[in-house]
């Protein structure tokens, strides 16, 4: 499962009828907005995306997870919109009957969004600067 959100994410999203008795490890990460990036103090950050195109890579992750780990189950939700100190930009699950699937598949995830996702954000500062970040930025 994939998906955007405007909405706060929380850590259970996306879990109902996901870890089911085939299931012997659970591998979650939660990427959270903190205060300082590149030596600059963060208020907040503003997630901009083509949705269309932003969704097509995430089933593209997902299918590349598909063959790598067969067994795998995978959440991710990207939020978009702005997004506070302290509440997440991402969600990931990966679910699998053993731990090493699951972890593998999760950084591999992770890493895949960071290299294809067509996000874009824009970080506040306290000093009412911003700055962008993201994909040809």
């Amino acid at each position: 499962m994939v998906g955007l959100s405007r909405e706060v994410l929380n850590l259970t999203d996306g879990l109902d009828d996901f870890v089911g008795e085939h299931c012997g490890a659970l591998v979650s990460f939660f990427g959270v907005v903190r205060n300082r990036h590149n030596g600059k103090s963060v208020d907040c950050i503003d997630y901009e995306c083509h949705e269309s195109m932003c969704l097509k890579m995430m089933h593209k992750i997902e299918d590349e997870v598909g063959r790598k780990w067969p067994d795998v189950s995978l959440v991710l939700i990207h939020r978009i919109g702005m997004v506070k100190l302290g509440e997440a930009s991402i969600l990931v699950h990966c679910a699998s009957p053993h731990r090493k699937d699951s972890y593998e598949a999760s950084q591999y995830v992770m890493n895949r969004v960071k290299e294809i996702l067509p996000i874009w954000k824009r970080e506040f500062h306290p000093d009412g600067k911003t700055s962008w970040v993201g994909l040809g930025s």
